[in-house]
């Protein structure tokens, strides 16, 4: 065991917050300390912020995501692991495998509160082990253990394994899909929350590293402990006040499968319908009827919001696990066409354990058994597999195909929807439904126009959480969610204000304003910030990260939806004939561009990156 600072705590300087980051090279097994950097720490917040400003500087440009020189953060924010409600949430930030570009994946659990509580506001993972290992931090000793025996087990079975070994620490892992560098695994943390999107789990794999288990035994420095802690009691108070949290609480995310469903723009067949006859048989309710058995919470939340359910009936009567969650019900449900709860959960579960993005799979699998409906797929190409539209054991075996890089169609799966289709030639692009090679999230943008903006402009590729613009949209009288009249605006704003509030970093479903995030940020830091300067920071993030995929080869022509959106209109339901405009859809891209203070073509002008402090990214980027 090495023992790599003799400080266990952060420290207090010049009445501001800083912290310690903690370099590891996983082929010589150096580590390196470094202080957090205040100023950067000013301008960036931390989480994706911070994390995006450091990939920017210590990664080459044109670096291969799956090769030694890409670099793997686990990334927290200023709040992490505080009296802050939701502050449990960390992120990790890397080189996309699926797409080439800037990635930042949240997670739950209680990992990120215990990193910050072992003194460590980011951890970078650098180089290859030479052979598969996992390691163990705790407090300010890094050790190194030999993962050869684990290097091939499920997730829950990894993170039993580690505690048992390691004692009480906090794990993130990796499945059999990242050791087999699938692009779209995942990283499983603390046994249940997950990493999801954009294949960190590969980069994981590709480093050699199975785990990394940590533990903390400091505590989270506060510039002001009393007003900081009068502020979070008061948050915490408007939280348990806010009406829609007991939902929330019953609920989970499951809540919003029969709205969506009854609006008419859930993922149906690979996204040929937005309507699910089978809808209330995998929603909320029935869910709670049938595989529920009781709830959870990550580190210090009082939403509590996980579900943790159990199959009670059937083939799979005995599998547990925490969930399904929206997206999971409505990706490997009604996309799938699978009109169960219990085959939904069993899906999940496969997912979770072999450790991959349900997001990502729902749509990849969705792409498989279309092609193969229309002749593009054999059921060579799939190993004998018929799969099909609701075919549950016929998905879960493609699933461990994919997992496992098994038969011709399930190696060339692996790499994602987007090259997919272009192995398997042109036909079969209209069934890729992709933004920038991310696969598509749980709203159907023909339902909501202003998600199809999103999506296109999203930084990591087709993605909700940087701006889910559906209740807005069918809610709000002033708004239509059949055009994009009003919605660029809308994206921006809210672009930049989860970019901050990413980078603090809260729970997407904590409702926290503004002025009380700028005040506990402030009371935490010493930090002397505005709503404005705190809204102006996730401008600044937002642009470094174009900045970044500009670098690393992006085309502003990638701003796009697939064509499915846009030529096919829905044939039933409250959305029946919807189908975004092409003309409308490129005047409201351009609206976009010209609000953000970009050119024509999307590139940040000279202007505005000198207006955010960002002149010498804008000169990197070209």
């Amino acid at each position: 065991m090495k023992s790599i600072s003799s400080d266990k705590e952060c420290g207090l300087m010049s009445g501001g917050y800083t912290g310690k980051i903690l370099i590891i090279d996983l082929k010589t097994r150096n580590t390196v300390v470094e202080k957090t950097d205040l100023e950067a720490a000013r301008d960036f917040i931390g989480a994706k912020g911070l994390g995006a400003k450091i990939l920017f500087d210590r990664l080459p440009r044109g670096t291969d995501p799956l090769s030694s020189k890409n670099i793997l953060m686990f990334t927290t924010g200023p709040l992490t692991g505080t009296l802050a409600q939701t502050s449990g949430r960390g992120t990790v930030v890397t080189k996309s495998p699926l797409t080439g570009l800037y990635l930042d994946s949240h997670f739950g659990g209680i990992f990120a509160a215990e990193m910050k509580k072992a003194g460590w506001d980011l951890i970078i993972l650098e180089g290859r082990a030479t052979n598969p290992v996992y390691v163990v931090i705790k407090d300010d000793f890094v050790e190194f253990k030999d993962a050869s025996e684990i290097w091939g087990k499920e997730c829950l079975k990894t993170h039993n394994s580690i505690q048992q070994a390691e004692g009480k620490v906090r794990t993130a892992v990796i499945g059999p899909a990242g050791k087999n560098l699938i692009k779209f695994s995942a990283i499983t943390v603390d046994g249940h929350r997950h990493a999801g999107r954009g294949g960190s789990g590969a980069v994981m794999g590709s480093k050699n590293l199975k785990a990394v288990a940590i533990n903390g035994s400091g505590k989270v420095p506060i510039h002001n402990p009393e007003g900081f802690r009068v502020k979070a009691k008061e948050v915490l108070r408007k939280i348990q006040e806010n009406s829609f949290i007991p939902i929330r609480r019953q609920l989970g995310t499951p809540y919003w499968v029969k709205p969506i469903n009854d609006w008419g723009f859930i993922p149906t067949r690979n996204y040929q319908e937005g309507c699910f006859e089978h809808g209330d048989a995998i929603n909320a309710e029935t869910m709670q009827k049938k595989i529920v058995d009781g709830s959870g919470a990550c580190w210090n939340c009082v939403i509590a919001c996980w579900n943790k359910s159990s199959i009670k009936t059937g083939p799979h009567k005995g599998v547990t696990l925490v969930g399904p969650e929206y997206e999971t019900l409505a990706l490997m449900g009604s996309n799938l066409d699978v009109g169960t709860v219990e085959d939904v959960a069993y899906l999940n579960e496969r997912c979770n354990e072999l450790g991959m993005d349900t997001i990502s799979l729902g749509g990849v699998i969705g792409f498989a058994i279309e092609a193969y409906e229309k002749g593009v797929i054999t059921k060579d190409d799939l190993g004998g597999n018929d799969v099909g539209w609701g075919k549950t054991e016929k998905i879960a075996s493609l699933i461990d195909d994919i997992a496992h890089r098994r038969s011709s169609a399930g190696n060339i799966l692996a790499g994602g929807v987007q090259l997919a289709s272009e192995k398997m030639g042109k036909d079969s692009k209209e069934y890729a439904v992709h933004a920038k090679g991310l696969e598509i999230p749980g709203y159907d943008p023909r339902g909501a126009f202003g998600m199809g903006l999103a999506y296109a402009t999203s930084d990591r590729g087709g993605c909700h959480q940087r701006a889910w613009t559906v209740k807005a949209e069918v809610m709000d009288p002033n708004l239509d969610r059949f055009s994009f009249k009003k919605k660029a605006k809308l994206v921006i704003e809210t672009q930049d204000e989860r970019a901050a509030f990413f980078s603090l970093v809260f729970c997407d479903f904590a409702p926290i304003s503004e002025e009380d995030c700028v005040e506990m940020w402030n009371l935490a830091t010493g930090f002397n910030h505005t709503v404005e300067s705190y809204l102006l920071a996730g401008e600044r993030i937002w642009n470094i990260i174009r900045l970044f995929n500009i670098r690393e080869g992006l085309n502003p022509a990638e701003d796009k939806l697939p064509t499915r959106f846009l030529k096919r209109p829905f044939t039933k339901g409250p959305a029946k004939g919807a189908i975004l405009p092409a003309d409308e859809f490129q005047q409201s891209l351009q609206e976009y561009y010209s609000l953000r203070g970009w050119d024509k073509n999307g590139v940040p002008t000279a202007k505005r990156i000198k207006e955010l402090g960002l002149a010498k990214y804008a000169l990197a980027s070209r």
